[in-house]
């Protein structure tokens, strides 16, 4: 994914065709085609897919630029990256990377265009059957240390939940002293979720939002734990960030940025019907804009103006 540069045309050619835009004078040539970070991550390829079939009637091309996090960060310093939609705060699990880039948004080398994205979570998740059953916080958690057999399910070593959630146990922070924290990968995790649903089992294990499992499962997020996860059930969101300058260069495209936003729920959704049912990106991108024309209408607006750019 990381190996090529992607047109969005090819991509999600399904997409682009919803409800097609009256034809209308091209946009100017230095706006004309959007280049696109990608951090590799299915939900920035949802955005992305999304934002692509929102432009393209109106004359854009997107041209989709994979690359890890550090490299987006300095190609939008340098002005060879005009768009990243996935920008994660907190983001304390890549401080030294994203160090880069609030050096760089001081420095007004990168400039903040909105939030796309609220409502996003990261913290330790049960089964709704268990969170009726009282397991509703991490000061919970010591109750039922039995019946999860002293296990919490992670992802992998490097992963930042996992480090929170190693540092807990070495401290005994709410009663985690005796557990033991399964590092097997994502798939591990939910081959392990999966089969603890399907027999009606307790498990306690590390969950996110937006992700497929959140349509595919009941499941709910605990309480507490704000000192390693943040607050608010570890809340989340995802910042638009662009070049410096770019919003005022492409104003249409900068006021789309500004207001262009999807709810959790509905990545959730388009992540579980590409993951789950094996549906393309474009397909799945496409019905979901098909299905929801005033979020379209709303989203089109500033490049219907004749003054758009």
């Amino acid at each position: 994914m990381l190996a090529r540069t992607l047109r969005l045309s090819a991509l999600c050619a399904a997409a682009i065709a919803i409800a097609p835009a009256p034809a209308r004078a091209q946009p100017p040539a230095a706006c004309r085609t959007i280049r696109l970070g990608h951090g590799g991550w299915l939900d920035n390829q949802v955005q992305n897919a999304v934002f692509g079939a929102v432009v393209a009637p109106f004359g854009y091309q997107v041209r989709i630029e994979p690359a890890r996090l550090k490299t987006i960060y300095h190609r939008l310093a340098d002005g060879r990256l005009d768009v990243y939609l996935q920008d994660w705060r907190p983001d304390n699990w890549m401080s030294s990377v994203t160090a880069i880039r609030d050096s760089d948004v001081a420095r007004k080398r990168i400039a903040v265009a909105g939030t796309d994205l609220s409502g996003a979570r990261h913290t330790l998740a049960v089964p709704a059957y268990l969170y009726r059953a009282g397991l509703k916080d991490f000061a919970d958690i010591h109750k039922f240390a039995g019946q999860l057999d002293h296990t919490i399910y992670g992802i992998e070593p490097d992963n930042v939940g996992d480090r929170q959630l190693l540092s807990m146990i070495r401290r005994n922070t709410d009663g985690l002293g005796g557990f033991h924290l399964v590092q097997a990968g994502a798939g591990g995790m939910l081959r392990a979720l999966a089969a603890k649903i399907r027999h009606h089992e307790p498990i306690l294990f590390l969950g996110w939002q937006p992700d497929a499992m959140n349509v595919e499962y009941r499941i709910r997020y605990l309480g507490g734990g704000g000192a390693a996860f943040g607050h608010d059930q570890g809340a989340a969101r995802s910042l638009i960030l662009t070049r410096a300058g770019y919003a005022a260069q492409c104003p249409a495209i900068g006021g789309l940025l500004h207001r262009f936003r999807l709810p959790v729920r509905a990545e959730s959704r388009m992540m579980y019907d590409i993951q789950v049912k094996r549906e393309a990106v474009g397909p799945v991108a496409a019905a979901w804009i098909a299905a929801h024309p005033a979020w379209l209408k709303r989203m089109r607006a500033p490049l219907a103006s004749p003054a758009r750019g």
